[in-house]
Parts: structure tokens; C-alpha cells; sequence
């Protein structure tokens, strides 16, 4: 019984990651400072809101290069990753199809997918990181201003 209940705890953050992640994901894509928020509460800005507002900014091409250089550096790490990780998450999906299910097996691949999930947003951080670290401070600034302005008009 117990089994059962950790298949069940561990299932229901499974679901409920897949459906944030993807949720975010779809957020970012738009640039909506909103879908950022996260990043944003911890002082760390995605790459969508600095391109958007480079101008403002005042990016410098080096500044730029560099972000660029981040980005892709993330992008190769993760690709592979979002490919194993969609697979194994259908495989969990096709574990849990089965009745009944077998609770060592799939217990097994929901560590995976959690590892692989864990693994992904760490990659994302040290982007995220990366970025922060290529910005002055004036423009961290500047951005912490816009960002509280957008916010304040969304609420309003």
C-alpha cells in the first residue's frame, strides 16, 4: 500500500511538472514577462526579455555575442535531453496504462524523468546565470524597472 501511494505522490508532480513546464515554455516563446516570473523573483532575466529590450539597454555587440554564445551552448546541452526526456516520459505514461502497474518499474522510471527534469532546469539556470553575468549594472537596473512597470500595468 505504501508503494502505491509514493507511485501516486510522485505521478501527480510527474503530471503536474510536465503541465507547468509546458505551460511555461509556451509563456516564454511570447515574451510575456509574466511566463518569466520565477527567473525574474530571483533577479535572473530570459534571454526573450533582454533581446526585446536590447535597444533600451544599450546591449553592446559583445554583450550580445556572448548571450548568443550562452543561448546555443544551452540549446546543444538540452536537445538531446528534451528528446530522452519526451520518451521516457511517454514510457512512464504506457507504465502507468497498465493494470496493475508495476510499481518498481515505474517508480524507476519516475526517478528518471525527475532526474532528467532536474538536469534540464539546471541547465536553464546556468543560462540564465550566464546572461545576468553579461549585463552592467545600470542595465539590470533599467530592466528591474521595466519589469515592475509591465507588471504593474498587468495588474491594473
Amino acid at each position: 500500500m505504501k508503494s502505491l501511494k509514493a507511485l501516486f505522490f510522485v505521478l501527480s508532480f510527474c503530471a503536474a511538472t510536465m503541465a507547468v513546464s509546458s505551460a511555461e515554455a509556451q509563456t516564454e516563446a511570447l515574451g510575456d514577462v509574466r511566463g518569466n516570473k520565477e527567473a525574474l523573483r530571483m533577479g535572473l532575466y530570459p534571454p526573450d526579455i533582454i533581446m526585446k529590450h536590447q535597444q533600451r539597454l544599450g546591449i553592446t555587440s559583445e554583450q550580445r555575442r556572448s548571450i548568443l554564445k550562452a543561448v546555443q551552448k544551452f540549446q546543444a546541452e538540452v536537445a538531446d535531453l528534451q528528446w530522452t526526456l519526451q520518451n521516457d516520459q511517454q514510457l512512464l505514461q504506457q507504465s502507468l496504462a497498465a493494470y496493475p502497474v508495476e510499481a518498481p518499474t515505474t517508480l524507476k522510471q519516475a526517478e528518471e524523468v525527475l532526474k532528467m527534469e532536474s538536469r534540464f532546469k539546471l541547465a536553464h539556470f546556468k543560462l540564465l546565470v550566464a546572461i545576468k553575468n553579461e549585463l552592467k549594472q545600470d542595465q539590470v537596473d533599467m530592466l528591474n524597472r521595466t519589469i515592475r512597470e509591465r507588471l504593474g500595468k498587468k495588474r491594473s
